[in-house]
């Protein structure tokens, strides 16, 4: 029975050590290694997103129907009627996290043109917790004289944390205006583009100098980012019911250099990935295959004391199951094993990415593309490099078999 044929398929896996340590070592280090490999690539794309969302964008971002296509010729000419009701519908919401409400437009500090952008402090605090390098003190909502901005723009502007720069803007009423703010806070995104053009001010700062409250976009940034397409379409037929005019953006859609760095990356990545699989399928197919072979002997004994050939096949192939499956088991205790070591080492220093402004530690992170192809690969590259030297086993005489094949 079935029962008897794995007893004895494990039998024979502690019988043949040498030959079962040289199979488990092949299949386990290959399971970690395409667990590393596909580790290292998902902890890249996750925290690459997860820069973007956590700095600039939240998971969605709400703006007044039309205001897309008008803020660079005319930023004032779309904004939110009542933007604390809106935020008031958005926080009942299921799974949002923070409402973070943002005023927009373009000025000038100290002669370099940027993109203003007027928060709440204490919400923009909530979402924006992804950064290089931070120093200064947090903005707060009653700081009507201060100013945040990256490392990088301040050493483009000469200035350092507490210097004073002076700030200017076209007023919604077409009026040039200006404000002297000083440097409170120096945050560094890991997106260039951000880093070099935003400079975030307190929603009062931004009403002094372009004299509006206008609120021009609401970042909402769920507890997960699951399903956010489904979410986006749900909460436009929502809010549209109510009579709120928007358009929604995820933020993918609008990090396009996201989806360029993305693509780019996952051609090497798909390589990589298959030059392991291969490597990992003709190691353990041979070490299988070779295995066998040099066991005929063997199962000609076996089938000349009464063993039947279907049984023998059976066993056969119950001992490269169990095989692939402790393989497996290996595998993962060596992948969590090396995965934690190099995570509590701090990672593995990367060069920044394109359009990205600085390097990161890359760790490895659980994916589950290579987990499916390392279980694949375990379990089925053992059973699959047997079949072949079983059926050649199984076709010739007893007589060949105890003779060690030969003809």
């Amino acid at each position: 029975n079935m029962i008897q044929s794995i007893k004895v398929a494990f039998s024979s896996l502690i019988a043949h050590r040498r030959k079962t340590w040289a199979i488990l070592a092949s299949v386990a280090l290959g399971t970690a290694a395409l667990f590393l490999v596909g580790g290292y690539y998902e902890y890249n794309y996750w925290g690459l997103k997860q820069s973007l969302i956590r700095s600039q964008y939240g998971h969605l971002q709400i703006y007044p129907a039309g205001y897309r296509e008008t803020r660079d010729v005319d930023p004032f000419a779309h904004s939110f009627e009542n933007a604390e009701g809106l935020e008031a519908e958005l926080r009942h919401e299921p799974g949002v996290r923070t409402i973070a409400p943002r005023s927009k437009a373009m000025g000038i500090v100290n002669g370099l043109p940027v993109e203003i952008w007027g928060v709440d402090p204490e919400s923009e605090a909530e979402l924006f917790t992804f950064f290089t390098s931070r120093r200064g003190t947090a903005l707060a909502a009653e700081d009507s004289r201060s100013c945040q901005m990256s490392p990088v723009m301040a050493k483009s502007l000469g200035v350092e944390l507490d210097d004073t720069v002076s700030l200017s803007g076209v007023r919604a009423d077409g009026q040039l205006n200006m404000v002297d703010l000083t440097v409170q806070s120096l945050i560094g995104s890991y997106a260039e583009v951000f880093n070099l053009m935003v400079l975030i001010v307190p929603e009062s700062v931004f009403q002094d100098l372009f004299g509006t409250s206008a609120i021009h976009e609401i970042s909402v940034l769920y507890r997960d980012d699951s399903g956010l397409f489904a979410r986006r379409d749900a909460l436009e037929k929502k809010l549209a019911k109510a009579g709120w005019e928007t358009d929604i953006a995820v933020w993918s859609e609008q990090a396009k250099y996201f989806r360029q760095v993305v693509d780019y990356y996952q051609g090497f990545y798909h390589i990589v990935l298959a030059i392991v699989a291969i490597i990992v399928i003709f190691a353990t197919g041979t070490t299988m295959s070779l295995s066998l072979l040099e066991r005929t002997r063997e199962f000609g004994t076996c089938l000349s004391m009464g063993v039947t050939r279907s049984r023998l096949v059976r066993e056969i192939l119950l001992e490269a199951l169990l095989a692939g499956f402790f393989g497996l088991v290996a595998g993962l205790a060596l992948s969590f094993v090396s995965a934690s070591a190099i995570n509590m080492a701090g990672g593995i220093p990367m060069p920044a990415a394109p359009g990205m402004s600085t390097g990161i530690s890359v760790f490895i992170r659980f994916s589950r593309q290579a987990a499916i192809l390392s279980l694949i690969t375990a379990i089925f590259v053992p059973l699959v490099a047997v079949i072949a030297p079983a059926r050649r086993i199984v076709s010739k005489s007893v007589v060949c078999l105890l003779n060690k094949g030969e003809q």
